[in-house]
């Protein structure tokens, strides 16, 4: 996701590379953005410390490499794991943390709070890193709201944050769904705080983690996988962990997708594999409407 240009609005704008990705902050107080910016960098540097794929030494590595055996971890990845095991058990596992292993091996992790341990079942590997963006767009966007004393939006990876007073025209922002060669853009504003996550097949389907060979996305049913039919889920939410969530439960859930996400009473936008778009709830269909 990254923002449009909106007639009318004057934001203080940066964008910088982030993860192999372009993150963009936006304020509504031009005099703000450079406090806003040492907001969301100390976030960043903190989620890359506690699970960052290229970090050997990151608490999510320390954590693979125990086998079984407590790893002493940090604050930001003992809030990140809890986060995202919260996230299977509200979705009856559809947001699975876990990439490879046995058949509902998150219920097995064990987080001894008073030790400040994490034990991963041996055999076990987890993808925390689509939670860890959506996570990173939520803290970044309190932190810095509350540092600089404005209205603050981040986006990273197809994520977005917004804390803070939201201007009066909203937040403008641009969907894009890459599939392969193709990238598809849909323009939305969003007129409250919370969160905007997309969620997608239309990415390559493994990818390394560790040194091992992961998929992207897990439908953690036995004897299912991942094959569509929808290749996008867009989701806002009260929170971009919320809207990462019922993205990733979306997909998960194949052909009951959109059933799913009317349970949850969630405003969301999916892509068919055959290009179609189908709405849930008050999705906007234009930049003009609200989310």
């Amino acid at each position: 996701m990254e923002p449009f240009e909106a007639s009318g609005a004057t934001f203080g704008t940066e964008r910088f590379p982030l993860w192999g990705e372009v993150a963009t902050l936006m304020v509504t107080d031009l005099d703000r953005l450079r406090v806003a910016r040492r907001a969301v960098d100390q976030v960043f540097a903190d989620i890359d410390a506690a699970c960052g794929v290229h970090r050997g030494e990151s608490d999510l590595a320390r954590v693979h490499a125990g086998a079984g055996r407590p790893v002493r971890v940090g604050t930001t990845f003992h809030a990140l794991l809890w986060t995202a095991l919260h996230a299977a058990e509200v979705t009856g596992g559809l947001a699975d943390p876990i990439a490879s292993g046995p058949h509902g091996a998150w219920r097995s992790i064990v987080i001894d709070e008073p030790q400040g341990t994490v034990t991963l079942p041996p055999g076990t590997t987890m993808d925390l890193w689509p939670m860890a963006t959506a996570f990173a767009a939520d803290r970044a966007a309190e932190l810095a709201a509350g540092q600089a004393q404005c209205g603050v939006f981040v986006s990273i990876a197809k994520n977005v944050g917004v804390a803070g007073p939201v201007p009066a025209t909203g937040w403008p922002a641009r969907v894009t769904n890459g599939h392969y060669d193709v990238v598809v853009s849909h323009d939305v504003v969003l007129r409250a705080t919370g969160g905007m996550a997309t969620r997608n097949l239309a990415v390559p389907q493994r990818r390394a983690i560790d040194g091992r060979d992961v998929p992207h996305v897990v439908d953690p049913r036995p004897g299912h996988h991942v094959r569509g039919p929808w290749r996008t889920v867009s989701v806002t939410a009260g929170s971009c962990v919320d809207a990462g969530t019922a993205g990733a439960a979306a997909l998960a859930s194949g052909h009951d997708a959109v059933d799913w996400l009317r349970s949850v009473g969630l405003p969301a936008r999916l892509v068919h594999a055959d290009d179609w778009v189908q709405t849930v709830g008050n999705w906007p269909a234009d930049p003009a409407s609200p989310v």
